[in-house]
């Protein structure tokens, strides 16, 4: 594979919930404060602090019934949930991690309630997969290219924001990690669901990445006796495999997100995509 330009992005559900709660419970809080939560990869290192210690720290129930709390409220968006959400982080041993949970336990932050209240945001990983796969894909690329997806109801209902990145032309580039970066305009011409039947393309991309899932599985523990990890990951170049998952070698990626530049790209997008600034 590493003689091909692909790229296979594999990611832990529960640590992106995880990683949305931070952005979402308790980077607001810090914003409005003037600290910028994304520079370095702060955001990324507390969000694997949480998802590593939140059930030692904080108590294992208590942290998954905060969990499932933020879920419902970015769900139902609703006085009641939003209530309960506070509740909950107040249920849990805040005071271990006050600098996480403190927005919320302590001050029941507005403008943390009022991210979670926005219409439109949710906890569906899926726009922000593409999206980070796009990012790799720009800077692979050579030249215009077009994506084909499986069809998914779930990626219909993101089509115009796509269309929207991809019609956007002014010219600006944001730094994301040492290996990715988000330059405007896209490269990325149009992006179509097809029946993955007709598709060979889709059908390899199919394989490729039921190989990672099995090997990920094998490596975790959590689905022994499958792919060996070690047999699949010399087939990558190092640049092919991205991933979202916790870390707690924090001076590592500290590296690799250094110069991050995502507090301003989220500003620009949503100035100039997603028409609502912060």
């Amino acid at each position: 594979m590493s003689d091909f330009d692909c790229v296979t992005y594999v990611a832990d559900k529960r640590f992106m919930l995880t990683l949305m709660f931070v952005d979402y419970s308790v980077e607001p809080y810090y914003y409005v404060r003037g600290i910028d939560f994304y520079e370095n990869g702060q955001n990324y290192a507390m969000a694997s602090m949480l998802h590593i210690a939140g059930p030692t720290l904080l108590g294992i129930e208590e942290f998954a019934a905060l969990m499932d709390t933020f879920q419902r409220a970015m769900k139902e968006k609703s006085p009641q949930s939003l209530q309960k959400l506070v509740e909950a982080a107040r249920a849990t041993n805040w005071s271990e991690l006050p600098e996480v949970l403190g927005p919320l336990a302590q001050y029941a932050d507005i403008d943390c309630l009022s991210a979670i209240a926005t219409p439109g945001v949710s906890t569906d990983i899926a726009i922000v997969i593409l999206i980070s796969l796009i990012t790799r894909m720009e800077v692979m690329a050579d030249g215009a290219y077009q994506v084909e997806h499986d069809q998914s109801k779930n990626l219909s209902t993101y089509h115009d924001l796509l269309q929207r990145y991809i019609d956007h032309d002014e010219e600006v580039e944001f730094r994301a990690t040492e290996i990715t970066s988000l330059r405007f305009p896209l490269k990325l011409t149009e992006v179509t669901q097809v029946d993955s039947k007709s598709s060979p393309a889709v059908q390899l991309a199919d394989i490729m990445i039921g190989a990672a899932i099995e090997a990920a599985n094998n490596l975790t523990g959590l689905r022994p006796g499958g792919l060996d990890p070690e047999y699949l990951m010399p087939l990558y170049r190092e640049d092919q495999f991205i991933h979202m998952i916790p870390s707690i070698d924090f001076e590592e990626q500290r590296r690799f997100r250094s110069g991050s530049q995502n507090g301003e790209a989220i500003e620009y997008l949503a100035s100039n995509l997603f028409g609502k600034k912060r």
